[in-house]
């Protein structure tokens, strides 16, 4: 059984055949954490500005803004450079097209130290999905995982190469998983505790500390 929050809501997901008592007990017992889950969720992100601090994997930018709207991105050192027109736009397409590079060259070198072959990578925004395989052995990922520490996107990248030699979750999927990322279960903690705050943005982190939810 799983749960996800999110802006649209609390979902539940069961077995088929899971029994009444069982699904009220894990109700009951997820309570806090849904309640917890809840209260990170905040309005929509206030816009990017001058000086804010992007997270980026384990690493930070910081966002320098340019006047007027021509110009491309760039990331010069440890800061963004960007034009101030459409800012925030600019920074999730510059964020959106480094996600898919990255999660293509991970995803791409551990199907090959597995033997398995990549059909080809999408980068998507979904609200309730880190990541996905197709049984065209195509994977998509959130480009918010270059705002998360960088095994956390790791872990999502093996889960999903793992997905072409076994499409399912059993339990010889998880022994794959063991064996070729040995953290999963810390990373797969983190994305259920904080995995919301990623949908904050790329200021995630800074705004998350005022309020004082920032991860340990």
């Amino acid at each position: 059984m799983t749960l996800r929050v999110s802006d649209a809501g609390v979902r539940l997901t069961v077995p088929a055949r899971a029994p009444a008592g069982r699904v009220d007990a894990f109700l009951r017992a997820s309570a806090p954490w849904v309640a917890e889950q809840s209260a990170r969720l905040a309005p929509p992100p206030a816009p990017l500005a001058d000086g804010d601090r992007l997270a980026w994997l384990d690493d930070t930018l910081v966002l320098r803004l340019h006047a007027g709207g021509r110009g491309r991105v760039a990331r010069r050192g440890d800061e963004l450079h960007v034009p101030a027109e459409r800012a925030d736009a600019r920074v999730e397409a510059w964020y959106r097209a480094e996600a898919l590079r990255e999660t293509g060259e991970r995803a791409r070198a551990r199907a090959a130290a597995m033997g398995v072959r990549v059909a080809g990578v999408a980068v998507r925004d979904p609200r309730t999905r880190w990541g996905s395989c197709a049984a065209t052995g195509r994977l998509s990922f959130s480009w918010r995982l270059m705002l998360a520490p960088e095994h956390v996107l790791e872990h999502v990248v093996v889960h999903e190469v793992c997905h072409l030699r076994r499409p399912d979750h059993s339990p010889a999927f998880w022994a794959l998983v063991e064996e070729a990322d040995p953290r999963h279960a810390e990373a797969r903690a983190w994305l259920r505790d904080h995995g919301v705050l990623l949908h904050r943005g790329p200021a995630w982190r800074d705004a998350a500390r005022r309020e004082g939810l920032s991860p340990s």
